[in-house]
């Protein structure tokens, strides 16, 4: 019973610790100035209630449940991840395992497609989009290509246990593999290293155990959270030098992190203690330049994404509060000054899209 009891913590901490927001350059046709914002919130495990929160910076008004205003229908359940991908968003819906495709402008669904294997869930966890192609990492351990003109899938690539999240340097696809469901047997510790131009892989480099996120900067070079087996195996922050595929620890304390202007904007924080710090870290010198970068004294209770407006540089952060009521959006300038909070818009608030 109580192996049985571990599994279910085990999962539910998996499918809370959704990676997290999106490495810009997964973004496309994106806004000259951010006057609206799309915040995905995955909601608590099991209850179907994820949302889709829609913010207008320039009226200070919110819908905190835009998807079901526009749809006349709920989400679904587990809403993992999202990216924008020309007209259209792609959201990624765990519990649901389902892709929803909604118009950028009106927040309609257009399509949704779902994610089997014959009767089989398969999970999908994240995504991102490269040259006319989104593809969805998921947990029965395959990554899916979409086709964006057509909105249907084009092709599935078997990979590691369990795959999380991803990024593309030149016209390969790296991919971590967590293991995260296989955690009794021992995490994975692996990054496939796929050519996209054949869709498939073509090696796999050793990393941290757990690896969950991966952005890259503008040199090529890919970094790596890995949580770590949560006990005697720390979480690890490492540096993949793609030409010469060498793996480098960096010493760092992350939990999630996003890459802009050759800059890691990162987050950590400790469920025990409740610690958490904001560091900035030079991907070029690879060394953290600022230790504490909220500098107003603002405290969130429990980070859960980070990600950059690409016009200003402001800071956008999510607040999962106790990760059972609804979460804040926090926006710093590029000094670490609060600008403006916009409170309760969904339960684990993991997303952001910036609109014009």
């Amino acid at each position: 019973m109580k192996r049985v009891n571990l599994l279910i913590l085990t999962i539910f901490a998996i499918l809370l610790s959704a990676c997290e927001v999106e490495d810009i350059k997964k973004k496309t046709d994106l806004p000259n100035e951010t006057v609206k914002l799309l915040v995905l919130s995955e909601g608590s495990f099991t209850n179907n209630n994820s949302t889709l929160a829609y913010y207008d910076l320039k009226n200070k008004t919110t819908d905190k449940d835009y998807f079901l205003t526009q749809n006349k229908r709920g989400l679904g359940e587990t809403a993992n991840d999202m990216i924008r991908y020309g007209s259209k968003v792609y959201i990624v819906m765990n519990g649901s395992s389902r892709i929803e495709i909604i118009d950028i402008n009106t927040g309609k669904s257009i399509r949704q497609i779902p994610m089997f294997e014959g009767n089989v869930a398969k999970g999908p966890r994240q995504i991102i989009s490269h040259n006319g192609k989104v593809y969805v990492s998921s947990f029965d351990d395959t990554v899916t290509r979409i086709d964006t003109a057509s909105m249907t899938i084009d092709g599935s690539l078997k990979t590691g246990f369990d795959p999380e999240g991803m990024c593309v340097v030149g016209e390969k696809l790296y991919v971590a593999n967590s293991g995260g469901l296989e955690w009794a047997n021992g995490y994975e510790k692996t990054i496939s290293v796929v050519d996209l131009k054949t869709f498939s892989e073509i090696q796999e480099l050793e990393v941290g155990i757990n690896p969950v996120h991966l952005h890259a900067d503008n040199q090529g070079d890919i970094y790596v959270v890995s949580n770590g087996d949560y006990g005697e195996n720390p979480a690890r922050f490492q540096r993949i030098d793609t030409k010469t595929n060498t793996v480098t620890d960096l010493n760092l304390n992350v939990t999630n992190f996003i890459v802009f202007q050759n800059k890691a904007y990162m987050y950590s924080y400790d469920y025990f203690t409740k610690k958490m710090s904001v560091k900035v870290f030079d991907c070029l010198t690879e060394k953290v330049i600022n230790e504490h970068f909220i500098s107003d004294g603002t405290i969130l209770n429990i980070p859960y994404s980070i990600q950059i407006d690409p016009f200003n540089n402001d800071v956008y952060m999510t607040d999962a509060i106790d990760n059972s009521v609804s979460g804040d959006v926090f926006c710093f300038d590029k000094t670490g000054k609060l600008k403006f909070q916009v409170r309760e818009v969904g339960i684990n608030p993991n997303n952001i899209i910036l609109l014009d």
